[in-house]
């Protein structure tokens, strides 16, 4: 049910002036077919040591879906995953002042509280409803909703969106 209530939105936005069609930025609740069990794909460390969690884990924690434009045409899209609030939150860091995120390649970022305090910062496991490859720049990827919020378009931005997401951690702001 929610899945067909998803698609009649998406169809309504293109038939909405663009302005009505923003507010369809804003991440929604998708509900998807659990993934198998599988690898684990991400690990989170804090204070209290590390957790480790797989596909399937990530998505438990509840799913989210926005169609967002990126800095990169090629992948605007429609992204799904669990917010990072509730990842960290899940895993002991929710109250911490940043977290640095790590990509497969070493390439980190560190993302202060007040981005996923600010919006509903994602995690994305799938694009367009499919698990993201690596190829695709998955399997894990930090989404921001950037047309939720004309901030967001500011390019100090840009690098917080970490693909290939293997390793987040506490950091200092």
């Amino acid at each position: 049910m929610k899945r067909v209530l998803s698609m009649l939105l998406a169809l309504a936005a293109l038939a909405l002036p663009p302005a009505a069609a923003q507010s369809l930025a804003v991440p929604q609740a998708v509900a998807l077919p659990p993934l198998a069990a599988e690898a684990v794909v991400l690990t989170v460390a804090g204070p209290a040591g590390e957790r480790q969690y797989s596909l399937a884990a990530l998505e438990a924690l509840g799913t989210f879906g926005v169609h967002t434009s990126t800095f990169w045409p090629v992948d605007d899209g429609h992204y799904v995953g669990p917010t990072l609030a509730a990842v960290l939150a899940d895993a002991g860091l929710g109250e911490v002042a940043a977290v640095r995120v790590v990509a497969m390649d070493g390439f980190s970022q560190i993302l202060p509280r007040s981005d996923w305090e600010r919006w509903p910062v994602l995690l994305a496991t799938r694009r367009d409803d499919q698990p993201m490859r690596r190829r695709d720049k998955g399997p894990l990827r930090i989404i921001y909703p950037r047309d939720m919020d004309a901030a967001l378009q500011d390019t100090r931005y840009r690098l917080r969106w970490v693909w290939l997401v293997t390793r987040i951690e506490a950091a200092a702001p």
